[in-house]
């Protein structure tokens, strides 16, 4: 549940609690953009818009339609359109709200879904929201052969200390199937949990932790530095060449002094992987 505080350590003991000690971000040597993690210690707040699951941030409603009043309805669409058509007169405005009113009466559940579409077609509408996107383990195959065919590399962060150098939303994801439930004109407490928690279970694999904000623009940039302190080690992947293998360590002695460095292998007598210290 999100939560809102006044100084971090009146949640500190609650995400130790209940998220893993260490989360990693699984990242890929080739790419210069991934390599300020380890050189500049930064990490990315991705917009929902460039994310690899269509239905991160939005995921899918079930329009729940129960009685409408019609007079807050069409005040609410009043008060819509004075927001995203602020150039119509009065009169104009009052004629969309008419023909808004006519077809929600006709078919609610088609009026929402349609109007549901195009809002999150909208990228602007998101973005505020920044999205840093983590993995609970070190030895997620998935993972690895997402990031080049186990050729990348892994930032093991300590959960609390990287949630309290950032300054935002941590949680886990929870994968569902189901739609979210919207209650027209209702009740809909608890819905931005949903919106920014849960995923399909076509995603579980991902194993997600996330980190969430939505004061991208207004409060800070997508690119957030983070303190030594929140880092808990380096690993690297099955096929990680030799030579990005020295680059990282180098790199690692200058920004990361200290923190230990991994690889993964492949277990002698099981399937899975295993870290191994460097």
């Amino acid at each position: 549940m999100i939560k809102k505080y006044n100084n971090f350590n009146e949640i500190a003991d609650e995400i130790r609690s209940n998220t893993p000690p260490t989360v990693y971000k699984y990242r890929t040597w080739e790419n210069d953009n991934h390599k300020r993690i380890i050189i500049d210690k930064e990490v990315w707040f991705a917009h929902p818009h460039s994310l690899n699951d269509p239905y991160d941030v939005r995921p899918p409603y079930n329009f729940v339609i129960g009685a409408i009043d019609w007079n807050t309805a069409r005040t609410k669409i009043r008060e819509a359109g004075r927001v995203f058509e602020p150039d119509l007169t009065a009169q104009e405005l009052e004629e969309q709200v008419d023909i808004r009113i006519e077809a929600m009466r006709a078919d609610p559940v088609a009026y929402f879904q349609q109007n549901r579409g195009e809002y999150i077609l909208e990228r602007e509408h998101y973005d505020p929201i920044g999205v840093l996107s983590c993995c609970k383990s070190a030895e997620n195959e998935a993972m690895w052969a997402y990031y080049g065919n186990h050729f990348g590399f892994a930032v093991g962060f300590n959960t609390v200390e990287l949630a309290r150098a950032l300054h935002c939303t941590v949680g886990d994801i929870k994968y569902d199937d189901t739609p979210v439930d919207y209650h027209v004109l209702g009740n809909n407490e608890g819905i931005l949990d949903n919106e920014l928690f849960q995923k399909s279970t076509r995603w579980q694999t991902e194993e997600e932790l996330r980190f969430i904000t939505a004061g991208i623009g207004l409060i800070r940039p997508r690119a957030a530095n983070f303190p030594i302190e929140a880092v808990s080690e380096i690993v690297f992947g099955l096929n990680t060449s030799q030579q990005a293998q020295d680059e990282m360590v180098a790199a690692a002695a200058i920004s990361l002094p200290g923190v230990p460095i991994y690889r993964v292998r492949t277990r002698a007598n099981a399937y899975g992987l295993e870290k191994v210290r460097l």
